[in-house]
């Protein structure tokens, strides 16, 4: 093999720059003979942001590999706040999502969604959400200030707007508030004929037909400490209770109702007969020590011969605690404190939830939830399809759901950017390390799992997480340029991999403007940046077919002056290939350059073109460029077409650019 010689090209010397950029940022291209340009392809009009001598990068496509079929949910959304209307989206006055809605997120084509969603619906029960609205009442947020949340948004609300777009639904059973016979219920309300028991409860609720829901995943992130619930905080010991049930110790904790686990909850208004529930039922009977105040109060079968005594009730399948009326046993003093001791469980399993749920219809898909990755592998510790597998139940899940998240702080240790420049930068040094931690869980599952078991991904986005943080350098990093291509890199990997589908960001910003959402908050609902490249890829998702072999040799290399745990760099293309059911081929090409257009050859395999190319083009004016009210269309497709009489193209990809390339059989 020839030795390869490098050119290095200093940011503010060969390229465009301003104070912004940050000095010491240079590109690497590997270099070994002059190009020969394709005079049949129409070039980019942003010229290369200096000469290049050498090899230039090839980007190929091999249609004789097919690889797996074309995953149609891979750019799919979290529906994660189901309440407030879903965050605006939702009209309860005429009973419809907003019209302006449902025609952005048909513009974007997105063939999956996720609901009830993640953390906040840690604590979901989906017969409060059905029904009469007037019946419903409240859910328990699952996020950590766990107050009280409406249910206007229910299955019934969302799966209408589902067909009106032509989406699939991938559903979380909560896990930490349910039993398998419930979620076993709920598979039978979504899917069940008229005949079975909530089959006949949803055609009552005016929806006759079922709804055909395959994908259901059992639970949140249980393995992050705070949303462990009743589980324990040893995460092995967690791993095992959510794989087969089991029973933990819960000390101290504050009571509080049905619907409201506040700390405010678990407070004594002073009145007859308060009732308080602990926050996660059953209860092992004879477990629990009621505390008021700090002092124990004495359980009893029966109020009526009390008297003033301090005593309480106690029911141990709902956790349900009563007090007295101040003639049948005592009342807690107003601004009394209650806690309680208690064995939480036993609690089912992941394999009880998937028995019983198949149970009811065999043809869902029942996918496991527990994947901690950090730094592009594994949490350290055994993994959920080792612990299967050690059981004798390798063979008792579909699927595997990983949120492979890019955290700024864990996975490159920043907490502050120190210019605008480093906020693009970090999100792409971090893409290779959520791809390469859903490349690792998938040789987890193919080792101790069943052949037909996968991956998927059920939530993921580059963020900080926690509040010690300062992104204040270039606030727009997350709904930007530049997250816009951490997107599409994503997803030309996630299709690689041949995942079914993935779930990236949420559909609705809590904000007026863009926040790691498919669209900003009411009442103008932008079409994010984000959303701009799902659109670009519409036609390829919905196109089917199979990915093929797709690669780049001689890529170009980014090298920044972040130091971070994973490394410094990153590779300025990203690509993935499809050959769809009419016999088209598309490429896909993200140059993550931020400033630098990129020369490079596109080499066709196993497929002779016909000669018409559609070409479409996502970027802005800069890398930060991005969509809000005032400025909606900042980032926006363009779109043109060119013909090709051979295999080999030369073409420039635009600096900071998401371009898809469609050939004609």
């Amino acid at each position: 093999m020839s030795k390869i010689n490098r050119r290095r090209l200093l940011w503010g010397a060969a390229a465009v720059t301003t104070s912004a950029t940050g000095a010491g940022i240079a590109l690497n291209a590997a270099a070994d003979q002059a190009p020969v340009p394709d005079p049949t392809i129409m070039a980019s009009s942003t010229p290369p942001a200096t000469p290049r001598l050498g090899t230039l990068p090839c980007i190929t496509a091999d249609a004789h590999q097919l690889k797996a079929a074309v995953g149609t949910g891979i750019t799919g959304v979290n529906g994660a706040k189901w309440y407030d209307d879903a965050l605006g989206m939702w009209d309860p006055e005429r009973d419809l999502v907003l019209p302006d809605v449902v025609a952005k997120t048909k513009r974007a084509g997105l063939g999956l969604f996720r609901y009830p969603g993640g953390t906040s619906a840690n604590l979901f029960h989906w017969k409060r959400a059905v029904g009469p609205q007037s019946e419903r009442g409240n859910q328990v947020s699952g996020l950590e200030e766990a107050g009280p949340v409406d249910n206007r948004f229910g299955p019934d609300e969302w799966m209408p707007f589902l067909r009106q777009i032509g989406a699939e639904l991938t559903i979380m059973a909560p896990f930490a508030s349910t039993d398998p016979q419930d979620i076993a219920d709920w598979v039978q309300y979504m899917n069940g004929p008229r005949g079975t028991e909530f089959g006949d409860l949803r055609a009552r609720h005016g929806h006759p037909e079922p709804y055909g829901v395959r994908y259901w995943e059992i639970g949140n992130e249980h393995y992050v400490g705070k949303e462990r619930y009743w589980m324990s905080p040893d995460t092995q010991t967690a791993l095992g209770q959510y794989a087969f049930g089991g029973t933990q110790r819960q000390k101290g904790q504050r009571v509080g109702t049905r619907d409201d686990h506040r700390p405010s909850a678990g407070v004594s208004r002073g009145k007859a007969r308060q009732h308080f529930t602990v926050h996660y039922p059953p209860v092992v009977p004879g477990s629990q020590i009621v505390r008021v105040d700090g002092v124990p109060w004495t359980a009893v079968n029966d109020l009526s011969s009390a008297r003033t005594a301090n005593v309480y009730t106690f029911a141990p399948k709902t956790g349900t605690i009563c007090f007295g009326d101040g003639r049948n046993g005592a009342i807690p003093r107003t601004g009394a404190v209650i806690t309680c001791d208690y064995d939480s469980g036993p609690h089912a399993g992941f394999v009880d939830y998937y028995r019983a749920m198949k149970a009811v219809d065999p043809t869902i898909q029942v996918i496991a939830t527990w994947a901690p990755v950090s730094r592009g592998r594994p949490a350290p510790g055994k993994t959920f399809p080792q612990i299967m597998a050690e059981h004798g139940c390798g063979d008792q899940y579909d699927g595997l759901a990983v949120h492979p998240y890019t955290s700024i702080t864990r996975d490159l240790g920043i907490k502050k950017f120190p210019n605008r420049i480093a906020g693009h930068h970090a999100q792409m040094i971090g893409d290779k390390a959520s791809r390469d931690a859903v490349a690792a869980l998938q040789a987890e599952v193919r080792k101790h799992g069943k052949p037909s078991a996968y991956v998927v991904v059920s939530e993921s986005g580059a963020l900080f997480f926690g509040d010690d943080h300062d992104g204040s350098a270039y606030r727009e990093w997350a709904y930007a340029m530049s997250h816009a291509l951490y997107q599409g890199s994503q997803w030309c990997h996630f299709l690689n991999l041949g995942l079914p589908w993935a779930v990236a960001n949420d559909m609705i910003s809590t904000t007026h403007g863009v926040s790691r959402s498919l669209l900003g908050g009411p009442p103008k609902f932008v079409f994010s940046a984000d959303a701009t490249v799902r659109e670009q890829l519409k036609s390829l998702l919905r196109g089917g077919g199979h990915v093929i072999a797709a690669g780049v040799t001689d890529n170009v290399e980014v090298v920044t002056d972040l130091k971070t745990p994973i490394g410094s760099t990153y590779r300025a293309l990203v690509t993935t290939a499809t050959l769809d059911r009419t016999g088209c081929l598309t490429v896909v090409v993200v140059n993550r350059s931020p400033n630098a257009a990129i020369k490079a050859e596109v080499s066709l395999r196993g497929f002779k073109p016909s000669g018409a190319v559609g070409v479409s083009v996502v970027s802005g004016a800069e890398y930060d460029s991005f969509n809000d009210a005032d400025h909606p269309d900042d980032v926006t497709i363009r779109r043109s077409t060119t013909t090709i009489r051979t295999p080999t193209l030369t073409r420039t990809f635009d600096a900071h650019s998401v371009t898809v390339l469609r050939f004609a059989a």
